[in-house]
């Protein structure tokens, strides 16, 4: 697991690749777009995507969770894709292994589940999170403060000597405003297209790479 540790708004911020951040000051690991529960809803409407998918996406937070050992883990929202199914179940029971750790919602436009449904599975959940300088927020707000959100799950396209190309997620920081890279591995991504004055950081393999 490879990691870039960066400054954002006067900050220490480690991005990792396995597209998280970890911001050592608030002792807080950031996540956004698990879209749990998303294979259930495609194998529902008939398409055979493998029912173990989403266990992959909540071993990797586990991973990063023994890492960083922080006190709060923040989901930038679309935690859960859809209407309920079983893979939410799966999400509660993972949840009580870390009985010790704040987990915290920032609802985003897939959270559509019961309200009760959140708080029974431990979580707290709101529509905004404001820490220090920022504000974190599931899709881009204007504020004040610096903004950290996600929704858009952004990549940059590298074209190689031969002129053949590669999308690759990426962690995008411009003046103002930051996006996460989509934390689940089943989820789509949309080409962005940096200025001069941004910083971005791609998620190559077990790599993080300014660009």
């Amino acid at each position: 697991m490879g990691e870039f540790i960066t400054n954002i708004a006067g900050q220490k911020i480690t991005l990792s690749s396995e597209k998280a951040i970890y911001w050592e000051q608030q002792n807080a690991l950031i996540v956004s777009d698990l879209h749990l529960g998303k294979a259930g809803h495609f194998r529902k409407a008939g398409l055979a995507v493998p029912s173990n998918i989403h266990l992959g996406d909540l071993a990797r937070l586990g991973n990063l969770i023994a890492k960083y050992q922080p006190k709060q883990v923040i989901f930038l929202g679309d935690l859960f894709h859809s209407e309920y199914n079983i893979d939410w179940d799966y999400f509660c029971k993972w949840v009580l292994l870390y009985n010790k750790i704040d987990f915290i919602l920032v609802k985003g436009n897939h959270d559509i589940l019961y309200k009760t449904d959140y708080l029974n599975a431990g979580l707290v959940l709101t529509d905004e999170i404001l820490l220090d300088n920022f504000s974190l927020t599931h899709e881009k707000i204007n504020t004040a403060y610096y903004n950290l959100s996600g929704h858009i799950h952004p990549s940059v396209r590298l074209i190689g000597n031969a002129r053949q190309g590669l999308n690759l997620p990426c962690f995008y920081f411009s003046d103002g405003f930051g996006y996460l890279p989509a934390f689940g591995v089943f989820t789509g991504f949309v080409s962005i297209t940096p200025k001069k004055k941004d910083h971005v950081f791609v998620v190559a393999e077990d790599n993080v790479l300014k660009i």
